[in-house]
């Protein structure tokens, strides 16, 4: 086992390019969430926008109070750790676990739903055995980047 050094912390870059496409970005984000916020609020077929604004609000917060504090501290946690895996094996295997866990939250209302439903259309996939193939499609590709990036030299 090696005990690598690690690179001494980049700045973050700034400059007018950057802000410019920092603006751009943040606009076009802006837009697009306006666009969807647009399109819900006009449609026919949606009867009960509280209980949407109230669901989408709602997985802000989760987001944000839960989720991100979550990841956060074991991101941290396990880059401070003095042993262990080298950080850049640490960084794949925690975006992977950020990753999975997005998943996780994402299928949560359709896992958690009582079934059977009165509308069989409702639900009819089987939500677990797909997030079980998010799950595998998310920790293949990890090992996937680990491979690669040892056999480079990291």
């Amino acid at each position: 086992m090696s005990t690598a050094i690690a690179p001494e912390p980049v700045a973050p870059r700034t400059g007018p390019v950057m802000r410019a496409v920092r603006l751009v970005l943040g606009a076009a984000g802006s837009a697009g969430i306006g666009w969807g916020v647009a399109g819900a609020w006009d449609d026919p077929f949606l009867t009960e926008r509280v209980g949407l604004a109230e669901w989408l609000i709602g997985g802000l917060l989760l987001h944000d109070a839960v989720f991100a504090v979550v990841v956060f501290a074991v991101g941290a946690t396990a880059m401070r750790l003095r042993r262990g895996p080298a950080p850049w094996v640490r960084r794949t295997v925690l975006g992977g676990l950020a990753v999975g866990v997005a998943g996780t939250l994402i299928a949560l209302p359709a896992l958690l739903r009582p079934l059977p439903t009165q509308n069989p259309s409702v639900l009819p996939l089987d939500y677990g055995r797909g997030l079980a193939i998010v799950w595998a499609a998310v920790w293949v590709g990890v090992g996937v980047v680990l491979v690669v990036r040892g056999r480079r030299g990291k």
